[in-house]
């Protein structure tokens, strides 16, 4: 069930509800039945594979608390589980692949005479919609668990944790300790939560159905036919590309986040202005937050960390890095996005340290220029990423590339954006943007103006009536015909 369609549409609202006709015990098994309909709804076989999985994280998390002379090895036993289950669904079919075409280079050049297939053999394995995520938590539970936190001891309420139809598909990745709160608490009905938890759906809607889909439109023109693009259709390609996936993902969390909302459970953020960052550093901890963390705290510090020489630092960023790009897509060119950005992240941290060893350029960081030009490097280098994350292969990226930096007439893409929706609605979200960030500076320093405008928005019915309605039929007259999934769904 996609949170964009028709059928979620008439889903949330029923489950919403219910939800609050119910006594506590009676909402809580609601929303354990609700998430697997939900998830169900995709491909009911994989509802038992999902079963299967948090009937087994269930138990290898009471035995790592019951045997603590024995969980180091049980502990092990639950990841090669979990990991080795990913692996088969996400990464059969890539490792297969690449064997085969090492045999071939290895045959072109030595003459090896073992017969090998025209063709790479493949498993045709179909893979479950949220896999990585629900492995992630999974992971984080028993290794958190290992770690001293005691586990959840009432099956029904851990599968609730997993299957929790708000985050169950993209994330954001929850803690477990942080949800097993909210379901021990008593929920009542919050107003100011509930009115929250719609302005996030409607937001994240406008953010897929307007933005993301119709860029999403104008992006394939230009990747779907790369020799074909000019210079400033290969940039606006790019650039489209690395918007889209922002709005596009973004969209998914805040509409989950605002459906947790209206349940009464909150999510983690998973998005802080990542295109305002000045550095790469600084982009990872506004971008994807609960993935980047979880990278931190169950890869990179087990390395060592930060509390390493300083080669192993630079070599803990790289492949916490490359393996956060393998998570992504069982590809190549996955794993070269994210070696690219551990790369990325090592000239970041020596750059930084020569500006720490240099009076005069410590001097600069305080004046904006230096901030600004942060922010306009990080966005460059985001934009070269994002190229190696759409291409569907390394000659493909190489081909948008070079198209990028050779003159060409050509106008498709330009032509494509100018005569969509685009113009005036990321105009709007521009706009937006704009009073959402002078509304949270009028926080900290208040403007009278602003100050006001956020008073009679707080209170006044009727406005905030008047801008659902209107956002609504923007994204009824603004979404394209057909409904696209979201982009990590495919991870």
């Amino acid at each position: 069930m996609l949170f964009n369609s028709f059928t979620y549409l008439l889903f949330l609202p029923l489950v919403v509800a219910l939800h609050w006709a119910l006594p506590p015990l009676g909402r809580r098994i609601l929303l354990l039945i609700a998430s697997y309909v939900f998830y169900m709804n995709w491909m009911p076989t994989y509802g038992l594979l999902i079963l299967g999985l948090t009937a087994a994280n269930f138990f290898f998390g009471i035995a790592i608390d019951k045997y603590p002379h024995n969980k180091k090895g049980i502990l092990t036993a639950s990841l090669v589980f979990n990991l080795g289950g990913l692996c088969f669904f996400k990464y059969a079919d890539f490792l297969l692949k690449s064997a085969w075409s090492a045999l071939h280079i290895t045959k072109t050049y030595t003459g090896f005479p073992a017969a090998i297939p025209d063709s790479s053999p493949v498993l045709n394995i179909l893979l479950p919609l949220g896999i990585s995520f629900f492995t992630f938590e999974f992971i984080h539970y028993l290794v958190d668990v290992y770690r001293g936190s005691k586990p959840m001891t009432n099956f029904f309420w851990f599968a609730l944790f997993a299957a929790f139809f708000p985050s169950q598909i993209a994330g954001p990745i929850k803690r477990f300790q942080d949800f097993d709160d909210q379901l021990k608490a008593n929920h009542k009905f919050d107003f100011k939560l509930f009115r929250e938890g719609l302005g996030l759906i409607f937001i994240g809607l406008f953010k897929k159905m307007v933005l993301g889909d119709n860029l999403g439109r104008v992006v394939a023109v230009g990747f779907n036919n790369p020799l074909q693009m000019g210079t400033v259709d290969a940039w606006l390609a790019a650039v489209g590309f690395t918007i889209q996936i922002y709005v596009d993902f973004s969209g998914y969390t805040d509409i989950g986040r605002g459906s947790a909302l209206l349940l009464g459970y909150k999510l983690p953020e998973n998005f802080n202005w990542p295109f305002l960052a000045a550095s790469l550093t600084e982009f990872w901890r506004r971008w994807h937050i609960s993935l980047s963390t979880w990278l931190r705290d169950y890869l990179f510090i087990p390395m060592g960390g930060s509390r390493v020489s300083n080669f192993k630092l630079k070599r803990n960023l790289f492949i916490t890095m490359a393996l956060g790009g393998l998570w992504h897509g069982a590809d190549w060119h996955y794993v070269i996005w994210g070696m690219f950005h551990g790369a990325g992240l090592v000239v970041t941290k020596d750059w930084s340290d020569l500006v720490n060893k240099t009076p005069w350029l410590s001097r600069l960081r305080p004046h904006f220029l230096w901030h600004w030009s942060g922010v306009v490097f990080t966005f460059t280098f985001l934009i070269f990423a994002c190229v190696l994350f759409r291409a569907t292969s390394i000659p493909h990226t190489l081909q948008v590339i070079s198209r990028m930096f050779t003159l060409a007439p050509s106008s498709a893409v330009l032509h494509a954006f100018m005569v969509s929706t685009l113009p005036v609605s990321l105009t709007c979200y521009a706009i937006f943007l704009a009073l959402e960030r002078l509304a949270h500076h009028s926080v900290k320093q208040p403007v009278p103006i602003v100050h006001n405008l956020v008073s009679y928005w707080s209170h006044s019915w009727p406005a905030r009536l008047a801008v659902c309605v209107a956002l609504g039929l923007v994204i009824m007259g603004f979404t394209p015909e057909d409904v696209s999934p979201f982009i990590y769904f495919q991870f």
